[in-house]
């Protein structure tokens, strides 16, 4: 058995490799990432002016000089992989797909296998029957849109990995007997993810607040606590040293005003800075919706997120082990599609679906385990077809995560049709 599941992961790395050397697709969430990364190991800066990614959209300008507007930390564990990249001769640059495709697949692709391996290391704490560990696995790996944000340069996918090695951590902190690291990694975890996704910072809070409700494990929560002082702070300070204040540099719009701005050129509503301003009210209760089943919803490309959902629900009412945790999740969960809901207005870009909220994914799966463990023989049709659907939007989505025009509903589809097109063509 053990020797399957090893060849089933290697078979999964072949899968994200593939994907990200021949699939490459680029957006300004990329560029401005590669920018910052080419920038620290060519230059030693953190602005990319002279990088050949500095035309990327995603840049403020402070003080004379552009910079990502993205949090640091992606763009400083990539500088540390193209490094020694750089130092063999490799170069990153848009006519150099090797280099681009090693450290991509060193942080979102090698990230999500380690996050998948702790993922399924989780289910010893569900009911679920060990024959089902794999499948259920799988159901994330490649049945969501974890696949095709693990085979491009973002935050999202590397988050979700994060995710699951902080969930996984922390319910090896619950055990008695649990040694107090255990909390410690979990906070850390958790703490890099709200430093890459600074919308995270709410389940990083919201699972310490889990732990101050469980008498005898209080003492733990220091543990937590203390590596969110090991990345947060100097993620603020960051922001200080940069822009002179610890505000994200995404949040402050007047960065964004310089000649040839993407974001105050036209002047259009799609294009307003996330978090610039608040919606209103009237606006938030259509937009929020949008959000999760509207052309780009994410529960439409996530079909069998709906049954993870049902799973969570069910863990929370009928109070089964950890539903308090699954209170947090629901909660946390909430809390950030209701700020996206009055603090943006584009579906986050030309992205394929809501890319903001692949981080939820691998603790969806884990409470969703409760939705099907009374395995009825209709429930496994339900199951199946499901994954059959989830299977095909994500197998779409990794042919082009940042579709421009996008399709609405019909994205996966032209999404296909322009690969096929462009197999044709050769």
């Amino acid at each position: 058995m053990m020797r399957i599941r090893v060849l089933l992961l290697l078979a999964y790395a072949v899968l994200l490799g593939g994907i990200t050397l021949t699939m490459q697709k680029m957006s300004f969430q990329t560029t401005s990432r590669l920018a910052t990364i080419e920038s620290l190991v060519e230059r030693g800066t953190f602005a990319i002016d002279g990088s050949p990614y500095e035309t990327t959209g995603d840049k403020v300008y402070i003080d004379g000089r552009y910079y990502s507007h993205q949090p640091p930390l992606l763009a400083l564990a990539g500088a540390l992989v193209y490094y020694p990249l750089h130092r063999l001769g490799m170069r990153l640059g848009p006519d150099h797909a090797a280099t681009y495709a090693l450290v991509t697949f060193a942080l979102n692709g090698l990230s999500t296998l380690a996050g998948m391996v702790f993922f399924f290391r989780t289910l010893q704490w569900t009911s679920l029957r060990q024959r089902l560990y794999v499948p259920i696995t799988a159901s994330l790996a490649c049945g969501t849109l974890l696949l095709p944000f693990s085979a491009t340069l973002n935050s999202h996918g590397f988050c979700a990995a994060l995710m699951a090695i902080g969930f996984y951590c922390f319910l090896l902190s619950q055990e008695s007997d649990a040694p107090h690291g255990a909390a410690f990694w979990s906070g850390m975890a958790f703490s890099l993810c709200a430093a890459a996704d600074h919308a995270m910072l709410v389940f990083y809070a919201l699972l310490g607040g889990c732990i101050l409700l469980q008498p005898g494990r209080r003492g733990r929560m220091l543990w937590f606590v203390l590596p969110g002082i090991l990345t947060l702070v100097p993620t603020c300070a960051y922001y200080y040293a940069i822009g002179h204040s610890i505000k994200p540099l995404a949040a402050r719009a007047e960065l964004f005003v310089y000649p040839g701005s993407f974001w105050t050129a036209t002047g259009e509503f799609e294009q307003r800075l996330t978090g610039a301003s608040w919606n209103p009210w009237p606006f938030a209760a259509i937009y929020g919706p949008l959000l999760l089943v509207g052309p780009h919803g994410f529960l439409i490309y996530n079909p069998t997120a709906s049954l993870a959902l049902y799973g969570l629900a069910r863990s929370i009412w009928t109070k089964a082990k950890y539903w308090r945790e699954a209170a947090a999740v629901l909660v946390g969960s909430a809390v950030v599609i209701a700020y996206y809901a009055f603090a943006s207005v584009n579906y986050s870009g030309s992205t394929y679906s809501i890319r903001w909220f692949i981080p939820f994914l691998p603790l969806w799966w884990f409470f969703g385990t409760a939705a099907i463990e009374d395995w009825t023989s209709w429930k496994k049709r339900l199951v199946v077809g499901l994954c059959a659907l989830s299977f095909f939007y994500a197998l779409a989505g990794a042919l082009n995560p940042w579709p421009d025009p996008y399709h609405g509903y019909l994205t996966p589809l032209t999404n296909v049709r322009d690969e096929l097109r462009r197999y044709h063509a050769f």
